[in-house]
């Protein structure tokens, strides 16, 4: 099974279901799924196709998440691209890449207006020059259901990670590398249908789009968007979406345990609070803990390499391996940071 097919079998099982929840609109799965075929067809007109490598740029909004299952459903191959990257930095991708269409979202069009060397550009909102307009292409296409045969072991995405030195890295993943993953935490996080998933890190990451997009997507869950990350954005989400799980650097925790009306929110429906990328010290679970209500942070540590996969910390075992990770029986020192 590939990802598109996930996508495609919930559509039928969870129709209904509201599968993206934003301040850019909500969307069902079957809504989602319409939306998905509809570019889908789009990019296959335009003569995107199977193995074509097709650049995202865009920050965490239903666009993001239409370009993602679209580029799949039509076996060409994902490459999101950090919102925050400058012209030349994006420019980089798009040629290592060897990338034949860009789809930019409006909020960061700016950056990457005078992009070269790539013959089809995409935007939301209107066209400009020789950007052509996501939503009108959309608007005049099909809802026609294309089958998508991918395998299990071919390409689906390209994420760049910068490593330590040099220019940025291009790693690559099948299928079965991104749905090992996402069904890994599924199971070890507990995400169900009725989960409401949190998502206000980056999606041009693995963690956010591999590890729990992924899991929400093939659990039939909600997925609750930000464009960005603020304190009282994140206080505002729970407390409205009564979302279950999220993910988050550790800075996003510490800022917003110390937001001054942090207390008028309700986080009573949040099941679990998990962090990676940094570690966290003691003092720091204990005073997080004490400001959120909560003893169910957890702390997950993995390589962008390997989908990410690697190791868990669960809330019970802070207190005793709190900057180590169990590995069987025996732990060894390291911290919950990349």
């Amino acid at each position: 099974m590939n990802s598109s097919q996930l996508l495609s079998r919930n559509a039928r099982k969870y129709s209904t279901t509201k599968a993206i929840i934003s301040p850019q609109g909500d969307y069902t799965y079957e809504q989602l799924e319409h939306q998905v075929n509809r570019l889908a067809h789009t990019l296959n007109d335009a003569g995107v196709h199977q193995g074509d490598r097709v650049c995202l740029f865009m920050p965490n909004t239903p666009e993001f998440v239409i370009s993602y299952f679209a580029i799949q459903r039509i076996g060409a191959i994902v490459v999101p691209v950090n919102a925050k990257f400058t012209l030349d930095e994006v420019q980089f991708v798009v040629n290592h890449a060897e990338a034949k269409c860009l789809i930019a979202h409006d909020m960061i069009f700016s950056a990457v207006q005078s992009i070269s060397n790539v013959d089809l550009k995409l935007k939301t909102g209107n066209s400009v020059a020789d950007w052509k307009s996501f939503e009108v292409l959309i608007a005049g296409s099909t809802e026609e259901e294309i089958d998508c045969f991918a395998t299990e072991d071919d390409l689906s995405t390209i994420l760049y990670t910068s490593g330590t030195t040099g220019e940025p890295k291009g790693v690559l993943f099948s299928y079965r590398n991104i749905l090992t993953v996402a069904h890994m935490i599924a199971v070890e996080l507990e995400v169900k249908p009725e989960s409401k998933m949190l998502i206000m890190m980056p999606l041009t990451h693995s963690a956010p789009l591999h590890l729990f997009l992924m899991a929400g997507i093939s659990t039939g869950s909600s997925l609750v968007l930000t464009p960005t990350f603020s304190p009282e954005q994140l206080l505002k989400a729970v407390s409205i979406h009564k979302t279950t799980h999220f993910f988050g650097a550790p800075v996003a925790y510490l800022l917003t345990a110390s937001h001054p009306t942090l207390k008028e929110f309700d986080l009573s429906s949040m099941k679990w609070w998990v962090y990676g990328g940094a570690p966290l010290a003691k003092e720091q679970i204990d005073f997080i803990s004490k400001q959120f209500q909560t003893d169910r942070l957890t702390c997950v540590y993995g390589l962008t390499e390997a989908g990410p996969s690697g190791s868990i910390l669960l809330p019970e075992e802070h207190g005793r391996r709190l900057g180590a990770l169990a590995n069987g029986s025996t732990s060894y020192r390291t911290s919950c940071s990349r």
